[in-house]
């Protein structure tokens, strides 16, 4: 039986599903399956994490030992590493963090990473982050001190030249598109989790009656909707202003934050919305998927006003768009990208934008992007999904 590494020091978020998933297929494939990763610092969400904590014939490796507990682990580190456990095929579930370890390969007296190795990058943002021509010559200045750690000459000439990993996947298609080396996975990870683990939990749905009471209070209001963790990257307190100034209730399905820094007083805008009947938070992480379809279709248009240093795909937008929700973004970046091109809803530039945009967003009825959603989706598929990671997994990616 081989044995397969999945590397992932931070188990926060999505990534704790990703780990899950792979270490499905990976089962599927007749693997022996180690998971390295940080278990001593658990999110408060940690159903999936949970599950692969649970299973016995998964092999745990706390990264809390090696360098920046895991995430800066260097070459001989890892090395050792599979060695210890004669790894024959490593998979970084999160390869954007390890740039340096895979560029460290090319340093003499390294040694290049045992057997397969397969990358998974969640975010190649160098690609959206244009120079002009002053920085271009700042950056080649300061490549001499940094070129071991840069992003963007891994991914346009290091990992192209000497093929440092053997197979690369990547959510983003744009940035695929005009990489033809490497590998587009599309972005269904909760959708085929949530195939695997099909589990009802009915103590949730009380959720669905106390929204329904809700509603009916703000019949007539417009809705905002907010699904998961409170994040200012994904903007959560601009949603609470966005209800405040016009007049829409809020609905929160996941945990506050209270150690998050946001730019506005959240706790002043969600006194103002809760002292109006206009605020329902349910402070906890939903995992029926019979209530989270539920939250999300009782809304008709979703913003999402992720911070303009998010460049990535986004598990939210994909999901709403699975229910046939569209939605409103930041133009920028991969989700930029996809709404515009595949006439996802709409999108906006900067917080007033956001505003005027907001405004025009709801006067659009959703069945104006229905058949193109459907569209997307249908190319977002679960099944292709599936099959790129099996292929890669197995050495049959061309």
């Amino acid at each position: 039986m081989p044995n397969a590494l999945i590397y992932l020091p931070n188990f926060i978020g999505h990534r704790q599903v990703h780990a899950f998933i792979h270490s499905h297929i990976l089962t599927e494939l007749g693997y022996k399956i180690f998971i390295a990763g940080n278990f001593s610092n658990k999110a408060k969400n940690s159903f999936y994490l949970d599950k692969l904590i649970e299973d016995e014939k998964v092999i745990k490796i706390d990264t809390n030992t090696f360098s920046g507990n895991g995430k800066h682990i260097n070459n001989a580190e890892f090395i050792q590493l599979q060695e210890t456990f004669n790894i024959d095929l490593t998979i970084f579930a999160e390869a954007d963090n390890h740039i340096p370890l895979f560029i460290s390969q090319l340093i003499p007296k390294n040694k290049r990473l045992k057997g397969r190795v397969v990358g998974i990058f969640l975010r190649p943002w160098h690609f959206y982050r244009k120079l002009d021509f002053i920085s271009k010559l700042k950056y080649i200045a300061g490549l001499r001190k940094t070129w071991k750690i840069d992003s963007r000459l891994f991914h346009e000439f290091f990992n192209k030249k000497f093929n440092l990993l053997d197979s690369t996947l990547h959510l983003d298609e744009f940035f695929v598109s005009q990489h033809k080396e490497c590998i587009w996975l599309p972005d269904v990870w909760q959708e085929y989790a949530d195939k695997l683990v099909p589990e009802a939990k009915s103590d949730q749905r009380i959720w669905i009656e106390r929204l329904d009471a809700f509603k009916e209070i703000n019949k007539g209001r417009q809705i905002i909707f907010y699904f998961g963790t409170a994040q200012k990257r994904r903007g959560y307190d601009i949603l609470l202003k966005l209800a405040i100034d016009h007049d829409a209730c809020f609905i929160h399905s996941g945990l506050r934050n209270e150690a998050e820094k946001f730019n506005f007083d959240i706790h002043e805008l969600r006194g103002i919305l809760s002292n109006e009947n206009r605020l329902f938070e349910n402070n906890e992480f939903l995992t029926d998927p019979y209530c989270i379809e539920y939250f999300f279709k009782s809304v008709s248009h979703i913003v999402l006003p992720y911070d303009e240093s998010f460049l990535g795909s986004s598990g939210v937008m994909l999901q709403a768009l699975s229910y046939g929700i569209p939605v409103l973004v930041r133009d920028a970046g991969l989700i930029g990208f996809q709404v515009k091109k595949y006439n996802l809803g709409l999108t906006f530039n900067d917080r007033l934008n956001l505003y005027d945009q907001f405004k025009r967003f709801i006067e659009i009825p959703t069945e104006t992007y229905s058949d193109s959603i459907k569209k997307y989706m249908n190319y977002q598929s679960v099944d292709r999904f599936e099959q790129v990671l099996i292929d890669s997994f197995k050495n049959k990616l061309k």
